[in-house]
């Protein structure tokens, strides 16, 4: 299982793929911290291959960061039979992340019967935040392999 944190005994089978077999995510050594129904805080180490050329993690990977933690949060809150995909995503970068470990916190501010706002927080650890995330998520009928 490329994230740590979970038990693979606790994941719903439709959401199996998210967390076991998601080569994407295979590349961040993704720690889930907590994860309920809602809410999730993740960790990720810092790592060079990730930095741009002032040394600091590119910002597609920070806010690729955001987004799982959003998704984990949301997970717990989708039915049977449904899944989720982003439809929008704003991130406002406050600072750069140029070491330390990575901390994530998403969360979800609103559930309708079609839209889910989710909102997070990047932060270094002891050191604050590095950006802030907010995400539109539409849910919709399982697809391609994972619906099989």
């Amino acid at each position: 299982m490329p994230i740590r944190g979970v038990d693979p005994a606790h994941i719903p089978d439709r959401f199996r793929a998210m967390f076991g077999a998601n080569p994407f995510a295979d590349h961040f050594d993704l720690e889930v911290v907590s994860a309920e129904a809602g809410r999730a805080t993740l960790r990720f180490p810092f790592r060079r291959e990730f930095t741009q050329y002032q040394g600091a993690v590119q910002g597609g990977v920070v806010v690729a960061y955001a987004d799982a933690a959003m998704a984990v949060a949301i997970a717990g809150l989708i039915e049977e039979g449904r899944d989720f995909v982003t439809t929008d995503l704003t991130v406002q970068y406050v600072k750069p992340v140029t070491g330390g470990t990575i901390v994530v916190r998403g969360e979800v501010e609103h559930r309708g019967k079609t839209l889910i706002r989710g909102r997070a927080v990047v932060e270094v650890e002891g050191a604050g935040p590095v950006a802030f995330c907010t995400a539109t998520f539409m849910i919709v009928d399982p697809r391609g392999a994972a619906a099989r």
